[in-house]
């Protein structure tokens, strides 16, 4: 009679184990899947490391506007700003530039349009993928060159 309880605990301490080890494994790779690769959660995404964030953005088919919600976080207003889009749309690979004055501490709303960044007309197709690399050089409040990179991944409206 000893022997069996044994074995009933035995069994229920394997279950245990493995059952919260397989509880782990499973919140672990959601996890991954969140951090690693929110594209495939949501829909059109930026990734930006400090300074200068893009919190929204959108490119329109219609317009061939890249149209950029920038939100300064250096707790300064920012002089000379220069933007330059580098990047694929649809497979066409392309480059621009746009150049702010100033950029305040409250969001500000930027459009560059790609529909001249190839020799002749450019369309950007509703529907197409796309990468871009937006950098932004500027001065600080300090006068000191500065340099943000972000990348935006989605599909044109």
């Amino acid at each position: 009679m000893f022997s069996r309880k044994q074995k009933g605990q035995s069994a229920l301490e394997y279950l245990m184990t493995y059952g919260w080890a397989l509880v782990v494994i499973v919140i672990v790779i959601a996890a991954l899947v969140f951090l690693i690769q929110p594209s495939q959660v949501g829909g059109n995404t930026c990734s930006t490391t400090s300074g200068i964030l893009i919190t929204n953005h959108q490119l329109l088919g219609s317009t061939d506007d890249l149209t950029l919600i920038l939100s300064n976080q250096t707790a300064a207003s920012l002089t000379n700003v220069d933007m330059n889009v580098t990047g694929t749309i649809g497979g066409t690979s392309i480059t621009d530039s746009n150049t702010l004055l100033s950029l305040g501490t409250t969001a500000t709303t930027t459009a560059v349009d790609l529909s001249t960044v190839q020799a002749g007309v450019f369309d950007v197709a509703s529907g197409s993928t796309y990468s871009l690399q937006v950098t932004f050089n500027y001065n600080d409040r300090d006068g000191l060159e500065r340099s943000v990179t972000s990348t935006c991944n989605g599909t044109a409206s």
